[in-house]
């Protein structure tokens, strides 16, 4: 059952909430960012909604919304190129924005991620996939090579992504409003965390106006691979050996600066960051799935038959554990984050571009036209 829903776009309707260098261009940038809540069937006296960030959008994941305000920044500064490094769905949505907003766009990602690029993306003028074949460490030194030497912006900038993530606050507090809800438990499978951090600095600021507003207490859910915020909040011990499910969740290093940021987020709201193993995580997709599905949320499939992304499922996976286990108790009312599952499916992209770590700077060179210093540095 649907209990709220913004169809069109949740950048747009909250615009003023943002500052005026985003503001001024988002006419030019925002295209379908919505957003709606759906009711899911309780699980063992828990109350469960969520919060599908997928469906009602461009690209199918909760990156459209940093995107179109991302892209609306480089419009404001006048950048007409622009660098970026993904996992997949960042980089779709860097694309499809940067494309509309007439940027031209190099994006690097890693082979495991392949799978995740829609393949019309890269037929829009001036997009450019590059696979790199490299862990994700080394991309990002190579980004930041390419950025110095050429003299081009990476996107999105942190701040960006914080502020546009903040409009999920804005987006709660009316659903709320309207549906008489109260959530008590937000829970978001994290990578960088970037969502969560922007979500509870909108808290923030409402609460600046509103001062005995309640916010929900957060539930970060990382898989066994991978899991830097439990690590650091909790102490679990991460095993670098299980296999990675979910290839968006990616982040193995955030370091101090997002540490803190998590830290602060945790201690302010009452929450925490767990792990669910991959047994657990196997043993709960199908459910996952079914109550999705019941529900009216899309779940994508490949041709393969594979699930298109496990992020989304992962919050809802996280929050059945939380449950079994006795940190969400009876009688709590929780919003899952669904970041995305939704979006189109699509046969495998096949590379147009691939280059080792130390070519990299060379090709984005040549893919933009801008010639390299002869001093720029590989990193």
């Amino acid at each position: 059952m649907e209990i709220y829903r913004e169809d069109t776009s949740v950048v747009a309707r909250y615009a003023d909430r943002l500052s005026d260098v985003y503001r001024r261009h988002l006419q030019c940038t925002t295209l379908r960012e919505g957003a709606h809540v759906v009711a899911l069937p309780a699980y063992r006296g828990v109350a469960l909604d969520v919060l599908d960030l997928s469906s009602l959008g461009t690209t199918g994941t909760f990156k459209d919304w940093l995107a179109a305000v991302a892209i609306a920044e480089c419009l404001a500064h006048g950048h007409r190129t622009v660098l970026a490094q993904s996992s997949g769905n960042t980089a779709n949505a860097v694309a499809r924005y940067a494309a509309h907003a007439g940027i031209r766009c190099v994006i690097l990602y890693p082979p495991a991620s392949r799978r995740r690029i829609l393949p019309h993306l890269a037929e829009a003028p001036g997009v450019h996939f590059v696979e790199v074949d490299a862990p994700e460490e080394r991309i990002k030194q190579v980004l930041a090579a390419a950025s110095a030497a050429l003299d081009l912006p990476v996107v999105p900038p942190l701040e960006a992504q914080l502020e546009a993530n903040k409009l999920r606050a804005y987006l709660l507090r009316d659903a709320a409003l309207a549906s008489g809800r109260q959530w008590d438990w937000h829970v978001q499978a994290v990578s960088s965390g970037f969502g969560p951090m922007g979500l509870y600095r909108g808290f923030r600021e409402i609460r600046q106006d509103d001062p005995g507003m309640p916010w929900p207490r957060f539930l970060g859910v990382q898989q066994e691979a991978i899991a830097p915020y439990a690590a650091a909040l909790t102490g679990t011990a991460v095993n670098e050996e299980a296999p990675m499910i979910e290839p968006t969740l990616f982040r193995r290093a955030p370091g101090p600066d997002l540490l803190a940021r998590m830290q602060s987020l945790c201690t302010d709201s009452g929450g925490t960051v767990r792990v669910v193993s991959n047994g657990r995580y196997h043993a709960l997709e199908a459910k996952a799935i079914a109550d999705l599905t019941s529900a009216g949320v899309r779940v994508t499939h490949d041709a393969d038959g594979q699930v298109r992304e496990r992020a989304g499922l992962y919050s809802l996976a996280g929050t059945y554990d939380a449950v079994d286990g006795g940190l969400i108790e009876e009688g709590a009312r929780v919003l899952a984050a669904y970041t995305g599952g939704s979006g189109p499916g699509a046969p495998l992209f096949e590379p147009e571009h691939r280059a080792r770590a130390q070519d990299v700077v060379g090709l984005v060179a040549a893919l933009t036209g801008l010639r390299r210093p002869a001093a720029a540095s590989q990193a």
